[in-house]
């Protein structure tokens, strides 16, 4: 998991520079199995409910366009319209991370969603986590 953070630090995408943080693993000794194990444990911490994002509002829709709808599956607009309306993801996240799923090669179906989507919302929480840290340091000096 630490790896994953510094990755984060140096501005790394946990999705489009997943191959090379991935390398960085095999090269430090981690097997593949305690890669993917690590890619499991962040869809288990980082897709909790409820998020953020939780609101008693009456929710927008998202409507797909036929491109979307051909490349996503209904399971994986499904997940993605649970974790909407679970409050983990918003609108800008979900958008980010069906322009993901529509550069993988293949279409996506719920593995690849759910993947993407751990990894996005792993990725904002760290930058959160990052800026919040920032400004308690900010604070901090400015107290003392």
């Amino acid at each position: 998991m630490a790896l994953f953070s510094q990755s984060l630090e140096r501005n790394k995408d946990l999705f489009y520079d997943a191959e090379e943080i991935w390398d960085l693993l095999s090269y430090r000794g981690f097997s593949d199995e305690e890669i993917d194990g690590a890619i499991s444990h962040i869809q288990r911490t980082s897709l909790q409910i409820p998020g953020p994002y939780w609101s008693d509002s009456t929710p927008v829709y998202r409507i797909y366009s036929h491109e979307e709808n051909n490349r996503l599956s209904k399971s994986a607009r499904g997940y993605l319209w649970k974790l909407k309306m679970r409050g983990i993801i918003d609108h800008s996240i979900e958008d980010e991370i069906i322009q993901k799923a529509m550069n993988l090669e293949a279409p996506a179906g719920l593995r690849e969603i759910k993947t993407v989507a751990a990894l996005t919302v792993f990725g904002y929480e760290h930058k959160i986590h990052k800026g919040l840290s920032s400004v308690s340091a900010v604070g901090e000096t400015r107290l003392n």
